[in-house]
């Protein structure tokens, strides 16, 4: 159990913790679609190119937003001790 908290301990002070794991999830999940839009197009013959776009826009704008909230930041500082 104390491996666990000073594991836990660890992980809380990686500056930018969950910035760090969005853009991870959004190119891994863009990934994952790009890969599944592929297949629909190998096995169907079907273009999927609408749907992902719309799933790629929508990560990208989650990516984009977390940007915009980092730079136009109003002067504050964001430690988290």
């Amino acid at each position: 159990m104390k491996k666990l908290k000073t594991a836990w301990r660890k992980l809380l002070r990686i500056p930018h913790l969950f910035a760090k794991s969005m853009v991870l999830w959004c190119v891994a999940c863009g990934t994952a679609a790009s890969a599944y839009a592929l297949r629909i197009l190998s096995r169907t013959g079907h273009d999927p190119a609408a749907l992902l776009g719309v799933i790629l826009a929508f990560f990208g704008g989650e990516l984009l937003l977390m940007c915009l909230k980092t730079v136009l930041k109003n002067g504050k500082d964001d430690n988290h001790d």
